[in-house]
């Protein structure tokens, strides 16, 4: 992991738990909070749902995103004793396999297990926005 990567995950961790910009921007020493707001406002997808919610009375509907179709990225680390899986998305989908297709295996039916549960499933986690360690490989699974 680098600096800047650990640096990334505080912020967006920071304000998944309801962190205010302004502090978070004088915490990470940025020049300003429209930069710190530019750089980490991808993260804050549930907040948007969340925030949306409380709109459902006056609208009398729901604001819904489809996932249906879309991949989750699962890190899938590669031992001796076989695979373990999870999805950043789904933090407790987690699966630890003899083979990297079984593990795959059954982080997509936990996964299609969660999407049934959530009244408002996460989106997907862009790649590009994941940090894949050495010994570990990247891919998207379909829940549908």
């Amino acid at each position: 992991f680098t600096f800047h990567a650990l640096r990334h995950t505080f912020a967006t961790r920071a304000l998944e738990r309801g962190m205010d910009y302004k502090t978070l921007s004088a915490i990470l020493g940025h020049y300003s909070v429209a930069f710190t707001m530019d750089t980490y406002v991808h993260s804050m997808d549930e907040h948007k749902r969340h925030e949306m919610d409380k709109m459902d009375d006056l609208f009398g509907m729901q604001y819904r995103i489809s996932v249906e179709n879309q991949p989750y990225p699962v890190l899938c680390t590669l031992s001796a004793d076989g695979c373990t899986a999870h999805v950043p998305d789904f933090p407790k989908v987690t699966a630890q396999a003899p083979t990297l297709d079984a593990a795959l295996l059954e982080v997509k039916q936990q996964i299609q297990k969660a999407l049934r549960q959530c009244k408002n499933p996460p989106i997907p986690t862009k790649q590009d926005q994941i940090v894949v360690p050495n010994n570990s490989v990247l891919v998207l699974v379909k829940a549908g």
